[in-house]
């Protein structure tokens, strides 16, 4: 609905959402806030995307001159541990020098500019180069050469490995390789505001997955910034009235947020009498026209609507046989493509949970209540002493942000993050990493992944186990994005445009695109 600007958002459907809640006492000041664009036109140049050139400004105007998520203090269990950042055609590398103590340094040795490391490190006590053998202390101070007399002059004092700016947030390290830059606080702003019950200070990592995506990087990453695309992608997750229409939308300072909640004055969806058998794996009805998706033999989909009319499909929603020719091609790949061990795909189906929610909320209670409930006592068990006062609107939506320039927490206690970041010098392909935080138990027994699982370009996201139902979900994802690439190759345009509202992070990314990267016209 429009604002008193005439600038449509969904802020006064949220606060309704936000006065029904059953723990409507602890909702943070940040969930009260309002603060959508002014209408566009936005539109962004579909050579920003393709063409090298802003590839290579943005590793003179972006990449050496913003704060970026290098890496997780959990990537370093021990002194010594050093772990290589790349971006571009640029390269550092993070060293725990200290207990406390991280360092940032360009990894390139001081001699002849060989990398100093490749790959990651363990309790070294040294970064010696593979090639000659000069060698620095962690500390950044140089250790030994090789033959030093043969350097007339050289001075020890001069030759320590040249740093980059390094800070930390939320257990986050985070480099700037630009030595003027504003502080990472400052960067920030309040984004810690977010996340006043679960602070990232008291998070883990639990999962780490990396994947190298044929497209750029910012086709990808905008991908990830909205949930217009959910109606035709992942119909298979929209419940109640929870579709494109009922996203909040916010742009602030450097970052902006999304809030998937539903409406409570939405109608819902339309209804259809439900299927027999339905598992919402193999076997699913799409929620807009009721259509039915069965995986048979031999990888195929057959496809039945409500009036009994029928098709045969490939997992790629190839046409077969049949009088239905056309199918949802991201729900062939749902139910007959790879799916996940049964220990990665449990739901939460626990009858005593179920009973203990209906005594306390009552048989009447809202789904969305309930369904809050449910995560509110899985929490209990981990940490008990905030889990009674977490509002259901942090348990039962999708909050997302997006940091500028590539980072993407989730928030309140919903454990996604992205990164996104040009593979190596080439522009035409992208690395995505998802990392899941998950709350440190106050019990103190956990064990974080330090390691990054890595999946080749081809492998299937249900390769990573440990990312469970999102990564059936990323390959409907990707099977638009390689596509989405192709297409701005081919357009007869020269721009693509931007919702007003629905796409509202994307216009704020890109805002701040063109005024750092500047080359537009």
């Amino acid at each position: 609905m429009p604002d008193s600007t005439g600038v449509r958002t969904m802020d006064a459907s949220f606060h309704a959402l936000l006065e029904a809640d059953t723990n409507a006492t602890f909702i943070s000041d940040a969930l009260r806030v309002d603060a959508p664009l002014p209408p566009g036109p936005s539109l962004v140049p579909v050579e920003r995307y393709t063409s090298r050139k802003y590839h290579d400004l943005e590793v003179e105007r972006l990449w050496k001159k913003c704060w970026q998520v290098a890496a997780h203090e959990d990537d370093f269990p021990n002194v010594g541990d050093v772990v290589p950042y790349d971006i571009a055609n640029l390269s550092f590398l993070i060293v725990r020098a200290g207990e406390n103590e991280y360092k940032a340094y360009y990894n390139a040795c001081l001699h002849r500019a060989r990398k100093l490391r490749e790959s990651r490190g363990t309790a070294l006590t040294e970064l010696r180069c593979p090639f000659h053998g000069w060698a620095w202390n962690l500390n950044g101070s140089l250790k030994q050469i090789p033959c030093a007399y043969d350097y007339a002059g050289l001075k020890k004092e001069d030759e320590a490995l040249p740093e980059v700016k390094l800070e930390r947030w939320g257990r986050f390290i985070f480099i700037n390789p630009d030595p003027d830059c504003d502080s990472l606080a400052s960067h920030l702003g309040d984004l810690d505001s977010h996340f006043e019950l679960l602070p990232y200070n008291k998070r883990y990592k639990a999962a780490h997955v990396g994947k190298v995506i044929k497209a750029n990087w910012k086709v990808v990453q905008d991908a990830f910034m909205e949930s217009y695309h959910v109606l035709m992608t992942h119909p298979q997750i929209l419940t109640g009235g929870a579709h494109d229409g009922c996203t909040k939308y916010d742009a602030f300072e450097n970052y902006s947020r999304a809030i998937r909640c539903g409406a409570l004055e939405s109608s819902g969806l339309p209804s259809w009498e439900s299927a027999t058998q339905l598992d919402g794996t193999t076997k699913l009805q799409h929620p807009l026209n009721g259509w039915v998706y069965e995986a048979i033999d031999n990888d195929e989909v057959l496809v039945t609507t409500p009036k009994g009319q029928t098709g045969r499909f490939t997992v790629n929603a190839d046409w077969i046989e049949g009088e239905l020719t056309d199918a949802n091609p991201h729900l062939c790949l749902w139910v007959a493509g790879r799916q996940l061990p049964a220990s990665a795909a449990n739901t939460l189906n626990d009858p005593a949970m179920m009973a203990r929610i209906r005594e306390k909320l009552g048989d009447d209670a809202p789904q969305r209540a309930v369904g809050a409930e449910m995560q509110r006592q899985m929490l209990a068990q981990v940490i008990p002493s905030i889990a009674e006062n977490i509002p259901d609107v942090e348990l039962s939506s999708q909050i997302f942000f997006t940091v500028f320039p590539n980072w993407h927490p989730w928030g309140s206690f919903n454990q996604i993050n992205y990164r996104f970041r040009p593979n190596g010098d080439n522009h035409e392909e992208c690395i995505m990493e998802c990392m899941f935080l998950a709350p440190i138990p106050e019990s103190g027994d956990y064990t974080p992944v330090t390691e990054i699982h890595w999946l080749d370009t081809d492998d299937d996201w249900t390769d990573a186990p440990e990312l469970g139902m999102l990564g059936k979900i990323f390959n409907q994802d990707l099977r638009n994005l390689p596509h989405v690439y192709a297409g701005m190759k081919a357009t007869a345009r020269e721009n693509l445009r931007l919702a007003d509202y629905n796409e509202l992070k994307l216009r704020h990314f890109h805002d701040h695109y063109s005024k750092t990267v500047a080359y537009d016209q």
